[in-house]
């Protein structure tokens, strides 16, 4: 199988090197000033320990013909990401980003029948040198149809669309699922992309906006009584969202948490605060007594001194709930902090 990893980030070089490991034939697109330091190769420690060399390019002419791309930039990269491999012949596209706009892009170049929902539970930092990174959960990547455009016929491109047994999973979901599953990461092909699309937008906000505030990791958010709380409050508010709209819950009938989901997100938001912070004060400890120091991506570019993708994830999900009618007061306040320190450090650069 042809792989075609966008983005030599943590995310996209945790895929590429266990993806590589496990014998796909993976090529890196990534900027030409990078390209001679990864082609030196790739590796992944912490959860995991592995390396790969493989091939490197900058653009989509070089690229030629791959089965499945996978865009792993960060969301303010996607569209110039997705333009330099415009040339390429691509099976199918994925994108691991988060927020509602995520596919936006290889929609536009590559056609949305091409385009699979996709979101991982995968979190990595860079490590001490170029190409590496670490590991720090391995929890689960989702595939599946979006429903919100329909899956409707497919192109003859070597990947098969057909619907198994009227289920909503297809087979190119369920075949890279499988590559995935090989190397390591644990898959699942789901009825509905857009579903998981959802649910990890919601699922990531919470402990991404309280630990870039407090400058902390997952774990030692879990552990504060404060931070903790103020996660169930943004967690209530931004599950809220999807749900009015149907997506997932009781009127939709379609279950919370997919399969593999770390969290338990199902049952928190049907209790009462306590039954959720017990529950979130057991990740912690789970995470503590391990030794393991997770950063979500928006803390790690706070503490990087980098731009955070503040603006991408929460401002679209605000305008959905302000068209919705929903109030989101916790979740705006942890918006509006994060957007005024970008700004404030912005102005003290100039």
């Amino acid at each position: 199988m042809r792989v075609a990893i966008v983005g030599a980030g943590a995310l996209g070089t945790t895929y590429a090197v266990l993806l590589a490991r496990a014998g796909a034939e993976v090529t890196v697109v990534a900027r030409p000033a990078r390209i001679a330091d990864l082609e030196r190769g790739l590796s992944v420690r912490g959860l995991v320990e592995a390396s790969a060399r493989v091939r490197v390019v900058a653009s989509g002419a070089e690229l030629g013909s791959v089965d499945y791309l996978i865009l792993a930039t960060k969301a303010a990269d996607a569209d110039a990401a997705v333009a330099s491999v415009a040339g390429a012949t691509v099976g199918t596209a994925i994108s691991l980003q988060n927020g509602l706009a995520k596919n936006d892009a290889l929609d536009r170049v590559f056609g949305p029948e091409r385009v699979l929902g996709a979101a991982c539970a995968v979190v990595a930092g860079r490590g001490d040198r170029p190409g590496e990174a670490i590991v720090t959960m391995n929890r689960a990547t989702w595939l599946g149809e979006r429903r919100a455009i329909g899956a409707g016929p497919e192109p003859d491109t070597g990947t098969s669309g057909s619907d198994q047994a009227g289920t909503g999973r297809t087979e190119r979901a369920a075949r890279l699922a499988a590559v995935f599953r090989a190397a390591g990461l644990p898959s699942w092909s789901v009825p509905d992309g857009d579903v998981v699309e959802w649910y990890k937008l919601c699922a990531l906000l919470p402990g991404s906006l309280v630990t870039a505030l407090a400058r902390c990791s997952y774990g030692e958010m879990a552990l504060h009584p404060f931070l903790a709380q103020q996660f169930i409050s943004i967690m209530r508010e931004t599950f809220g969202v999807p749900a009015s709209l149907g997506k997932f819950g009781a009127s939709s009938g379609v279950p919370v948490d997919p399969p593999g989901a770390p969290w338990s997100f199902g049952t928190w938001l049907g209790s009462d605060d306590d039954v959720a912070l017990a529950g979130l004060r057991a990740i912690g400890e789970v995470q503590a007594a391990a030794g393991q120091r997770v950063l979500p991506s928006m803390v790690q570019d706070v503490l990087a001194g980098r731009h955070t993708e503040v603006e991408a994830l929460v401002g679209p999900l605000l305008s959905r709930a302000r068209e919705a009618g929903l109030s989101l007061p916790a979740t705006g306040t942890c918006y509006r902090l994060l957007r005024g320190m970008e700004d404030a450090a912005a102005q003290r650069s100039r």
